[in-house]
C-alpha cells in the first residue's frame, strides 16, 4: 500500500501561491487583526493628545478673554477716572468764582475784571461770561460783543429747573470747535441772580482717550449722557457730533447705567468684545476691540496644535502599521501551514522564534503536524 496521493483538484501549493492569494484572503476579512491593530493603536496614540490639545486651547481660550476683559475694564476705569478728574478740576474753578462778591453784585465792569483774572489763571478755558435771568450776557472775559444765551439747555436747567449744575457738549460759537459748558447760579441772599458759565475745548480729554489703543482694532470713546460724541478716535465723529446712542456697548448702558461686559457684533459682522463704564454724570466710557484680533495668538496656537496632531496622526499611523504587520506576519504563516496540513502536505516543518503567545500557537500547529505525519505513516 502505497503512500496516499493529494488528488488533483487540491495540489499542493508553494508558500509563494500562499502569499499570491493574501491579497484574496485579506479581501474576504473585512476587519482584521491588522485593521485592528492599527486602529487601535492609533486612537490610543492620538486621542490623549487631542484631548490635551483641547483643553489647553479651550484654557487658553479662557485666559485670552479674563485678561482682555480685566484689560478693558482697567483701561476704562482709568480714563474715567481721569476724566471725572478734569471735569471736577473745572467745576470746582467754576464754583468758587460764583460765590466772589465781585459776581453776585451782577455789575459788568466788576464781574468782567474777576472773569479776565480767572481765564489767565486756566488758559485751557477759552471763555468765561455770565448771563442774567433774562438770558442776556452781563459779562465776557474774551472781550467779544455780548449776545445771548436763552436757547441754551444749561440755561433752561438753572432758571427754569432750579438746578445746581449743568452742562452741555456742543459746538462752540466763539471757537466753533466742540467745547463743554457747565454752568451754576450766582446766588445772592439765596436766590439765583444770574448763571456763571465756562467753556473749555474737550482738546485734554479727547487726546486721553484718543490716543489709548490695544493692537490694531483696539480703541475707546466717550458719550454724554444723551450718547453724544465728546471724544472719539475718529476727529469727523467728535466735529459733527455724531449720536452713538444705537452702539451696542452705550444702549446697553443706558438700560440702567451699570458698567458692563459685552460681546457685540459690528455692522459688518464682525465679532469685538468691549466694556463700558459710565460715570456720576452718566457719561459712557467704551473700550472695545476686534474678537479676531484679540483672539489671533489662539489661532496661532491652534495652528500649530494641528499641525503637531496631524504629524503625530502620521507618525502614530505608520508605526501602528509596521507593528500591525509584525503582528499580523506569524499569523498569515501559520495560516499558511495550516492550509498546507489540510491538503496533506505534512513534510514542511513549523518555524517558531518566540516564546509569546503565538510562538505556543506555532508550536501547536508543529506537533499537529507531527501527529498527523505520524497517524499517515501508520496509515500506510
Amino acid at each position: 500500500m502505497g503512500k496516499p496521493s493529494i488528488p488533483a483538484s487540491e495540489p499542493v501549493q508553494s508558500d509563494e501561491a500562499f502569499e499570491a492569494k493574501d491579497s484574496g484572503a485579506g479581501r474576504r476579512v473585512r476587519f482584521g487583526v491588522g485593521a485592528k491593530t492599527l486602529v487601535t493603536m492609533t486612537l490610543v496614540g492620538l486621542m490623549p493628545l487631542a484631548l490635551f490639545g483641547g483643553i489647553t486651547l479651550r484654557q487658553q481660550h479662557e485666559r485670552i478673554r479674563r485678561d482682555a476683559e480685566l484689560s478693558m475694564q482697567a483701561s476704562a476705569e482709568r480714563i474715567s477716572e481721569q476724566v471725572d478728574e478734569w471735569f471736577d478740576k473745572n467745576l470746582r474753578v467754576l464754583q468758587a468764582a460764583a460765590t466772589l462778591p465781585a459776581l453776585r453784585m451782577m455789575g459788568q465792569q466788576e464781574q468782567t475784571s474777576v472773569l479776565t483774572s480767572v481765564q489767565a489763571a486756566y488758559p485751557w478755558i477759552y471763555l468765561l461770561h455770565t448771563i442774567g435771568l433774562d438770558g442776556k450776557n452781563v459779562a465776557r472775559s474774551d472781550g467779544m460783543p455780548l449776545t445771548g444765551y436763552a436757547d441754551r439747555e444749561y440755561f433752561r436747567d438753572i432758571v427754569a429747573n432750579g438746578k445746581e449744575l449743568s452742562w452741555e457738549t456742543l459746538i462752540g460759537r466763539t471757537s466753533k470747535k466742540p467745547a463743554l459748558i457747565l454752568a451754576v447760579p450766582i446766588k445772592a441772599n439765596g436766590a439765583a441772580v444770574g448763571i456763571l458759565t465756562v467753556a473749555m475745548g474737550i482738546d485734554d480729554i479727547s487726546r486721553i482717550i484718543a490716543t489709548w489703543k490695544t493692537g490694531r482694532t483696539g480703541y475707546a470713546f466717550l458719550v454724554d449722557e444723551k450718547g453724544k460724541v465728546i471724544a472719539h478716535p475718529s476727529e469727523q465723529f467728535v466735529l459733527t457730533q455724531q449720536q452713538l446712542d444705537d452702539h451696542p456697548l452705550v444702549s446697553s448702558f443706558r438700560k440702567d447705567w451699570t458698567p458692563r461686559l459685552l460681546a457685540f457684533k459690528h455692522d459688518d459682522g464682525k465679532e469685538a468684545l468691549g466694556y463700558v463704564q459710565g460715570n456720576r454724570f452718566r457719561w459712557a466710557l467704551a473700550v472695545q476691540q476686534d474678537e479676531e484680533e484679540l483672539f489671533a495668538p489662539l489661532r496661532q496656537t491652534l495652528t500649530f496644535g494641528l499641525a503637531l496632531l496631524a504629524g503625530a496622526a502620521v507618525l502614530v499611523t505608520l508605526t501602528a502599521r509596521f507593528f500591525s504587520r509584525v503582528l499580523t506576519r506569524p499569523i498569515l504563516r501559520m495560516t499558511r501551514a495550516a492550509d498546507r496540513m489540510s491538503l496533506g502536505e505534512l513534510e514542511r516543518p513549523i518555524a517558531f522564534h518566540s516564546g509569546d503567545e503565538l510562538g505556543l500557537l506555532a508550536q501547536s500547529l508543529e506537533r499537529l503536524r507531527k501527529s498527523m505525519r505520524a497517524a499517515m505513516a501508520r496509515l500506510t
